[in-house]
Parts: C-alpha cells; sequence; structure tokens
C-alpha cells in the first residue's frame, strides 16, 4: 500500500528527526512518502528539514518563505497527494506514529476517513476548554458521530484528500466536509503526548475564526441542499 503523509512545520525543529523515524519504523510494509511543508518557520526548521530530506529518498520539503498558516500548508500537500491513504499529522510529537496501524486497520473496515481522538490531551485549558465548547457545537450541527473534530491526526483514502477545498481555514473542518459529500467518517482513540519542545502556535482567538468557518460551510451547505 501506497501512504502519503502531510505534515506541517512551524518552528519545530527539535522534534523533525524523531518524527521522520517514527513514521518510517510503523510502516515497513508499506511504500512511504513524507512531505513536510515549512511554514516560514525561523528557528532552523529548514535547515533540519533540508538535512533529513539528503538522508531519506521518500522524503520531501515545500518551504514557504513566510508563514501562510495550517490550511495553506494542507492545500500545498494535497495538490501533489499520491498512493493509496493520505495521512495528516501535526510536526510537535504530540501525535504517535505509533498510530498508524490502527488508522490503516479501521480504513480497512470500509471507511473513507478516519479522525483521531484524542481521549486524554496533554493541553493547557485555554485549548482544551475552547476545543471542548467547539466540538460540541459542530458536531451537533453537522450531525457528525465524532468528539474531536480538529485532531490534526488523519488519514483518508486519496479521493477523500482530493475532494478537500481548504479555502479560509478550514483544516479544522475536514470531517464537516468529508460528510457533505457522503464519505463514510470514523474516529479511533490516539494516544496524545505532553509537548516537549517549543510551544503551541495557536490562542484563544483561534475559536473565532473556527466559528466563523463554521457558519460559512453551514450556509454553503444549505445553498447547496
Amino acid at each position: 500500500m501506497q501512504l502519503f503523509f502531510i505534515i506541517p512545520v512551524m518552528d519545530e525543529r527539535d522534534t523533525l528527526q524523531e518524527l521522520t523515524e517514527g513514521i518510517l519504523g510503523h510502516t515497513h510494509a508499506h511504500e512511504v512518502q513524507i512531505l513536510y511543508i515549512n511554514d516560514g518557520s525561523t528557528d532552523g526548521s529548514g535547515e533540519e528539514l533540508d538535512r533529513i530530506v539528503e538522508e531519506h529518498s521518500n522524503v520531501q520539503v515545500i518551504h514557504f518563505p513566510e508563514n501562510r498558516g495550517k490550511s495553506a500548508a494542507l492545500v500545498e500537500g494535497l495538490a501533489i497527494a499520491k498512493g493509496d491513504i493520505v495521512f495528516m499529522m501535526d510536526s510537535d510529537l504530540q501525535d504517535d506514529p505509533k498510530e498508524i496501524p490502527n488508522f490503516l486497520s479501521k480504513l480497512s473496515e470500509g471507511f473513507d476517513l478516519v479522525c483521531g481522538w484524542k481521549v486524554v490531551r496533554h493541553d493547557p485549558v485555554d485549548k482544551t476548554l475552547p476545543s471542548k465548547v467547539y466540538n460540541g457545537f459542530v458536531t451537533r450541527l453537522f450531525g457528525l458521530d465524532l468528539h474531536d473534530i480538529n485532531c490534526g491526526f488523519k488519514a483518508m483514502t486519496l479521493e477523500v484528500a482530493q475532494s478537500l477545498e481548504l479555502k479560509h481555514d478550514y483544516h479544522r473542518l475536514i470531517p464537516v466536509l468529508a460528510k457533505l459529500k457522503g464519505f463514510r467518517i470514523a474516529e479511533i482513540p490516539v494516544e496524545h503526548h505532553e509537548r516537549r519542545y517549543g510551544h503551541s502556535k495557536y490562542g484563544i482567538s483561534r475559536i473565532w475564526h473556527g466559528l466563523r468557518d463554521v457558519f460559512r460551510v453551514w450556509r454553503d451547505s444549505k445553498r447547496h441542499a
């Protein structure tokens, strides 16, 4: 099976070697391509990624000269995604590569998109509380049986990946976009680690951006109903 990983990076220099080794270590049975999108990092992540690319023929990197945001990074990756299954995951090592076989197992049951669910989440309250409110609102609004709409750790068929239109900050709503197109969605619990390096790039203001995009997607879905 061909697996394609899309991983945005913003100032995560110290995690990148370990993350690469972790992914490759849990995908021995598959053909793997890892794409890092360096989203305007200023901490040396770009140089570290170039070094990793030299070591691994199945790793590549795209460098943004300035920070464009997660949706833009994912769009760049989706434009060249290939293979059978596309993974999205964060680069901070809070997502554990050991979960990759569990995603593949769930997809093999006939699902098109499998989302991670951070059952025990190691983040500060200014991230977890807004996220809980957001998840509850969005799942009820769109009738999704999920706990964690915006978990960055996801696996999907190439068909789902190529169907996504991630304008604005729609990366937060990938399960909603997939559901509206009729794809089958599932969720699996994943282990979430405490951040060991760096700091979170997201603040409480993201909930307002998220709600704005929820309204946009809901409005568009009603127009096309």
